[in-house]
């Protein structure tokens, strides 16, 4: 004769609590994954659009290295062709406030951003040079130039505006 054993089932509610556990664990980790996933684009995006508006900086850089004191002179700071007169309150930091200037566009075409990455150019004017020493002699004739820069990375929300002063 065989003696029967009565089972409760304990063993099989205990590997459905272990198996709930792990499928809780399971997806906090995708979860916090898809998290660094998407903070990990948003840097990229910021990085492609930093490097671009550097571009174009250095655009605006070139070109007033290159260009002489007189090219410098005739040229007419009044908001046409992306050369603008010295504004401190000229707002730059959203992508509106550009669709009203007549910016310059970079001479680098870079991959994997939206759109050109655009520049101005604002003569400072009435700006003193510092006082110099006795041995080094003063600058006479020093214009100082303020460019602004703006680029997108591979999304429309990564807008970058840079700005830099340049002495000539």
């Amino acid at each position: 004769m065989k003696l029967q054993q009565k089972q409760s089932g304990t063993v099989l509610i205990m590997g459905i609590v272990m198996l709930l556990i792990l499928s809780v664990i399971i997806l906090a980790g995708s979860k916090t994954t898809m998290l660094q996933q998407k903070m990990s684009n948003n840097f990229k995006d910021k990085e492609y659009a930093f490097q671009a508006a550097e571009a174009a900086i250095r655009t605006g850089e070139k070109f007033l290295r290159n260009a002489t004191v007189a090219e410098l002179r005739n040229l007419t700071f009044d908001g046409t062709n992306g050369y603008y007169g010295y504004d401190i309150d000229r707002a730059v930091k959203e992508e509106s406030d550009w669709s009203d200037l007549h910016a310059l566009d970079s001479e680098h075409g870079l991959y994997q951003v939206i759109g050109t990455p655009k520049y101005i150019i604002e003569k400072i004017v009435g700006v003193q040079p510092p006082g110099g020493s006795l041995q080094a002699p003063q600058a006479k004739d020093s214009s100082y130039y303020r460019i602004t820069a703006k680029a997108k990375g591979g999304t429309d929300g990564s807008l970058v505006v840079l700005q830099t002063i340049y002495k000539k």
